[in-house]
C-alpha cells in the first residue's frame, strides 16, 4: 500500500496558533505555540499513518497573493483580523522544523494551498492506493472520494477524525460531491464567502436533500417555504457566486516527481531544532538528548539571564582616571558614540557610551566640553580602545565620527548589526531595538521617547544627562548582550570567514567612501533641469492635443478615463483594487494601441528623470563638503550586494540617453583631476564557469572568446562567423539569464521569442554547457538537504525558511552563490584596494560590478596598474578575472 498525505500547512499551523497558549516562548524570547502544535500533529501523523521510503507526504502553503477569488469577490477574505504577529513571526521556523521532519513544501504563486491540495490529489490517484488531507477546512470535504479521504482535526491539535465517503454522508445527510452546494447555501464566515443570507446549515442539508444541486434548488425554488423561497430569490446572485468561490482550483501547473517526496525520515538537525525551541517533552517522546547547545570560543563568560535591567553609570571627565585604569584591563568593548547629527560633517560629539560586563553600561559625558577638550578625552579613550576588541551596533557611522576627528579607522572585531545580518540575511530589520526584542526578549529605551519626552528637545543635546545616561548606556549593553548571543551562532553557521575575512573589514573602507562623497556637477544639472523641463512641458502640450483636452499623465485615474472609456482600448491587467492597471508595465505592452500611449511614458520617464535626480540632488550636497554622501549598507540585499541610499547612487540611469546624461553630473571636483572607473568584465559568468566546472565556459574565458557570440551560435545552429548583433544579443540575454534561473516563460518575456522558442533556447544552453545544468541541480538538491545555498566563502542563505512557490525557490538558488560570490569577489578588491591605493586616490563610489576612484589625471598610468592587477587577482578562480578601465573627466560607462 503506497499512500499520499497533504497536509494543509497554513490551516494547520492557525489551528495550532489558536489552540495553544499564545504565550508559549523559549528563554530567548521566542513564540512556539504554533511550532509546538505543528510539530506535534505532524509527529502524530508520521506515527500512526506514515510508512517510512514508501509513503510521500507534502506540506503546503498559502501564498500571499492574489488569486481568482479575490477578482470574483474583492471582500474575499477581507473580514478576517488581522494575523497576529507573533503567529507570523513563527512561520519561517515552521518551515524549518518542517524540513527537519523530512517533509518538503509546496507553495503556489496566485494559487491558494486548497487549489494545491486539490490538483495534487486528483494527480496523485494514478499513483497512490490512497491520499490523505490533514487539514480542518471544510472545502476540502468536497475531494473526498474512494481514494481521497480527510483527516480533520478535531479537539485540541492531536485528535485526528477520519473522513471517507460514508463518513461524510453521516455527517452531513449528503455525499461530498454536495459539499460546494452546501456552502455555496451556508457561506463562510472566516473566507468571507457571502452565502444565502439567512440559510443556516439546518435549511441547507433539508434543501440539498430535497433537491439536490444548488440549480435543482432553484428550479424548484417556488416548491419551497415562502420564507425560504424569498431568501434564496434575494440571495441567488450571491449563491451561485459562493459556489464558485468554493469551488477548488484542480489544474494548478505543478511539475510533480513524487519521489521526491517519499518520506526518508528526519533530517539531522532535528534534534538541535527541538533544543532551540525547548520542546522537552518531544525530545523525550522521541528519545532524543535534551541538551544546551554550546560552543567554546575563547572562552566567552556564560551569561544566564539576558532580558532583566542593567545598571548604567554617568561620568563625567573628572572621575575617569580610575574607569580607564579598568578600561585597559578589559578584553572585549561596546563602543557607542552620542552626536547631535547623523551626519559625520555636522555631527557635535556629546558622549561615548561604554560596556564590557553584560547589565552593565558607562556614560562619559563630554556634552558641555569645550572642542580640545574633548578631543583630549577621546584621545584617551582611542589610545585604549584601538588596541581592544571593539565590538558595537552600526560601527560605520561611529567609525566615522572618529575618523572626522582625527582618529584612525579601527577594523572592528564584532558589529552586530551585521552578524544579525549573516545570521539572517532576508530579515527585514537590524536595528538594536529590533535585535533586542528577537534576540533578548528584550524593550529597549527608545530615542525618540527620550527625545520627545522632554519639552522643547530636539536632539540629546537638550535631554537631562541623567536620562541620555541611561539610555545611552543600555545601548552600550544591549550590544555587548547581544555580542554574546550573536557570536557563537556565527561559529554555528560557519560565517566567520565571511564576517572576519570580508564584511568587519570592508566596515572603515565603506566609511571612508562615504566621508569622501561625490561631486556633482550642479550648474550642468540645472541646465539639464530646463532642457528636459521644456521636452517635458512639449510632450505635456502633444498629448493634450492629441486627447482633446488638459490631462494629467500621472493620475491613473484620468489616464483610465482616457484610455478605456473614451479611447475605448481594452485593458490588460487590473490592481489589487480591482481597476484597470495604467503603470508603466501595462502601458509598455499596449504602446502599440495608440500613439498617445508612448506620449504618456516619454512624460513619465522625463518627470522621473527630474524628480528622482536633477531635482533632488542639488538639494542633497552638504554645504561643508560641497559634495553629496551616500551611505553604503552591507545589510541591504540578502546576496550580500551592497546597497546605496540617501541617495542611492547606484540606482542612476544608465541604460537610455536621457539617464546617461544625468550620470555624467558626476564628475572630479578638482581641475585635472579624473575619475578612474574599474568594471569586472562578466563576472557572474566567469564565477558560474568556477562553480559548475563546465568546460565549455572555462576554455571559453582562458582563450579570452566571445561568450555570447559563442552560445549565439548554438542557440541560432549557425558558425560563430554568421552571428549577427541581434543573434549576440539573444545570447547575451540568455547567458545572463541562466544565472537567475530564468523559466521558458521568463526568457520569452525578455527576449520577446514564444515560450516555445525560449525552452527550446535553454535546452539548447544546457547541451552546450552541460555541467552548468548539473551544478544547478547539486544547488537544490543541497538545499534541500541542508535548507541553505552558499556562495564560495561561505555566505548562507537559508531559502527554506522563506514562503517561496517553487519558481521563485529556484529563481533564488541557483542565482544566490553566483550573485554573492561575484559580490565576495568585489568587496575582498575593495579591502585590498584600500590598502594599496596611494593617498591621492579616492574611492567615491561602488555599483554592484564597478569601483569609481577620482585622482589626479597625472597619476592616472600608476594608479590604473595598481587597480586592474589588485581586482583581477585578488583571488584565483578557474577562469581569469578580467577588469575594464575607463578614465574621464565625468563618469561614464
Amino acid at each position: 500500500m503506497r499512500n499520499l498525505y497533504l497536509i494543509d500547512g497554513s490551516g494547520v499551523a492557525y489551528r495550532a496558533f489558536f489552540a495553544l497558549d499564545q504565550n508559549l516562548k523559549t528563554t530567548t524570547g521566542i513564540y512556539t505555540n504554533a511550532i509546538y502544535g505543528v510539530t506535534k500533529m505532524i509527529l502524530k501523523i508520521l506515527e500512526k499513518y506514515v510508512l517510512k521510503n514508501e509513503d510521500a507526504i507534502i506540506f503546503i502553503m498559502d501564498k500571499k497573493t492574489v488569486t481568482y477569488r479575490h477578482k470574483l469577490l474583492e471582500s474575499y477574505k477581507a473580514n478576517r483580523p488581522e494575523t497576529p504577529k507573533i503567529f507570523i513571526d513563527q512561520i519561517p521556523y515552521i518551515l524549518e522544523i518542517v524540513n527537519a521532519l523530512g517533509i518538503k513544501t509546496i507553495a503556489e504563486e496566485g494559487y491558494e494551498a486548497d487549489d494545491v491540495i486539490a490538483t495534487l490529489s486528483l494527480k496523485g490517484q494514478k499513483d497512490f492506493n490512497n491520499i490523505y488531507i490533514l487539514s480542518s477546512d471544510k472545502d476540502l470535504m468536497q475531494l473526498v472520494n474512494d481514494k481521497i479521504k480527510m483527516l480533520r482535526i478535531g479537539r485540541g491539535i492531536t485528535d485526528i477524525i477520519e473522513y471517507d465517503v460514508n463518513k461524510v454522508q453521516e455527517k452531513y445527510g449528503f455525499g461530498p460531491e454536495k459539499i460546494q452546494d452546501f456552502l455555496a447555501l451556508t457561506g463562510d464566515a472566516v473566507d468571507n464567502i457571502p452565502g444565502v443570507k439567512g440559510i443556516g446549515e439546518k435549511t441547507a442539508t433539508k434543501l440539498i436533500k430535497e433537491f439536490g444541486s444548488l440549480e435543482e434548488i432553484y428550479k424548484n425554488v417556488r416548491n419551497t417555504t415562502k420564507s425560504i423561497q424569498k431568501k434564496l430569490v434575494e440571495g441567488k446572485e450571491m449563491a451561485f457566486l459562493s459556489k464558485k468561490l468554493v469551488q477548488l482550483v484542480t489544474d494548478v501547473p505543478l511539475d510533480i516527481n513524487w519521489n521526491d517526496y517519499i518520506y526518508r525520515g528526519f533530517n539531522d538537525n532535528l534534534e538541535d531544532l527541538l533544543n532551540e525551541f525547548e520542546f522537552k517533552s518531544i525530545l523525550r517522546e522521541l528519545g532524543l538528548k535534551e541538551r544546551k547547545k554550546a560552543i567554546k570560543i575563547n572562552d566567552l563568560p556564560e551569561v544566564d539571564d539576558l532580558s532583566s535591567k542593567g545598571s548604567y553609570e554617568l561620568l563625567s571627565h573628572n572621575n575617569l582616571k580610575d574607569f580607564l585604569e579598568t578600561l585597559k584591563k578589559q578584553d572585549v568593548v561596546s563602543f557607542d558614540l552620542e552626536t547631535t547629527s547623523i551626519d559625520p560633517y555636522q555631527a557635535d560629539i556629546l558622549g561615548i557610551a561604554l560596556s564590557f560586563e553584560p547589565k552593565r553600561g558607562y556614560y562619559i559625558d563630554i556634552s558641555s566640553e569645550t572642542y580640545e577638550t574633548k578631543i583630549k578625552i577621546l584621545g584617551e579613550l582611542w589610545d585604549i580602545l584601538k588596541n581592544k576588541n571593539l565590538i558595537g551596533q552600526n560601527l560605520k557611522y561611529d567609525l566615522s565620527i572618529m575618523k572626522n576627528n582625527g582618529f584612525d579607522f579601527k577594523i572592528p572585531y564584532f558589529d552586530t548589526m551585521i552578524a544579525a545580518y549573516l545570521i539572517s540575511p532576508d530579515s527585514r530589520r537590524f536595528n538594536m531595538d529590533d535585535l533586542a526584542k528577537k534576540y533578548l526578549n528584550y524593550e529597549t529605551i527608545k530615542y525618540n521617547d527620550v527625545v520627545n519626552e522632554t519639552l522643547f528637545a530636539n536632539t540629546l543635546k537638550d535631554v537631562d544627562i541623567n536620562t541620555v545616561a541611561e539610555y545611552s548606556g543600555e545601548d552600550a549593553d544591549i550590544t555587548l548582550r547581544l555580542f554574546h548571543v550573536l557570536r557563537p551562532k556565527i561559529y554555528e553557521f560557519e560565517l566567520e570567514k565571511v564576517m572576519f575575512e570580508i564584511e568587519n573589514p570592508l566596515i572603515p573602507v565603506l566609511a571612508q567612501m562615504e566621508l569622501n562623497g561625490v561631486y556633482f556637477d550642479i550648474p550642468y544639472l540645472k541646465e539639464l533641469e530646463k532642457e528636459y523641463t521644456i521636452i517635458s512641458n512639449n510632450i505635456l502640450k502633444e498629448i493634450k492635443d492629441m486627447a482633446g483636452y488638459e490631462i494629467n499623465p500621472n493620475s491613473p485615474k484620468q489616464i483610465r478615463e482616457l484610455l478605456f472609456e473614451r479611447l475605448g482600448l481594452s485593458p490588460k491587467k487590473k490592481t489589487k483594487g480591482g481597476k484597470f492597471s495604467t503603470n508603466a508595465q501595462v502601458l509598455e505592452e499596449m504602446k502599440n494601441d495608440h500613439p498617445i500611449i508612448q506620449k504618456i511614458l516619454d512624460y513619465r520617464k522625463y518627470q522621473k528623470l527630474l524628480s528622482t535626480y536633477i531635482q533632488a540632488i542639488p538639494k542633497l550636497v552638504n554645504k561643508k563638503t560641497k559634495r553629496v554622501h551616500t551611505s553604503f549598507n552591507q545589510t541591504g540585499a540578502a546576496t550580500g550586494r551592497l546597497s546605496s541610499s540617501d541617495p542611492n547612487l547606484q540606482n542612476l540611469p544608465i541604460r537610455e540617453v536621457e539617464g546617461e546624461k544625468i550620470r555624467k553630473a558626476v564628475k572630479a571636483e578638482k581641475e585635472n583631476y579624473v575619475l578612474l572607473s574599474a568594471d569586472y568584465s562578466q563576472i557572474e559568468l566567469r564565477v558560474l564557469a568556477h562553480m559548475s566546472k563546465d568546460p565549455v565556459l572555462i576554455e571559453s574565458f582562458k582563450k579570452n572568446l566571445d561568450i555570447h557570440t559563442i552560445t549565439a551560435a548554438k542557440l541560432f545552429d549557425v558558425p560563430e562567423n554568421q552571428v549577427d548583433h541581434h543573434m549576440r544579443q539573444i545570447g547575451k540575454m540568455i547567458n545572463f539569464s541562466i544565472i537567475y534561473g530564468v523559466s521558458s516563460y521568463g526568457l520569452s518575456e525578455r527576449t520577446g521569442v514564444s515560450v516555445n522558442e525560449a525552452g527550446i533556447f535553454i535546452k539548447k544552453y544546457f547541451e552546450l554547457y552541460k555541467n552548468v545544468e548539473k551544478y544547478q541541480q547539486q544547488i537544490l538538491s543541497d538545499l534541500a538537504k541542508n535548507g541553505y545555498v552558499e556562495t564560495l566563502f561561505g555566505r548562507k542563505r537559508f531559502l527554506n525558511n522563506l514562503r517561496l512557490n517553487k519558481n521563485d525557490l529556484k529563481r533564488m538558488a541557483v542565482n544566490t552563490p553566483i550573485q554573492g560570490t561575484a559580490s565576495d569577489i568585489m568587496k575582498l578588491a575593495m579591502i585590498k584596494l584600500n590598502a594599496k591605493l596611494p593617498e591621492y586616490a579616492k574611492m567615491i563610489l561602488q555599483v554592484h560590478d564597478e569601483i569609481v576612484i577620482e585622482l589626479p589625471e597625472e597619476k592616472k598610468e600608476v594608479v590604473s596598474k595598481i587597480v586592474k592587477e589588485t581586482m583581477e587577482n585578488v583571488i584565483a578562480l578557474d577562469v581569469p578575472l578580467r577588469v575594464d578601465i575607463n578614465i574621464s573627466e565625468r563618469w561614464t560607462k
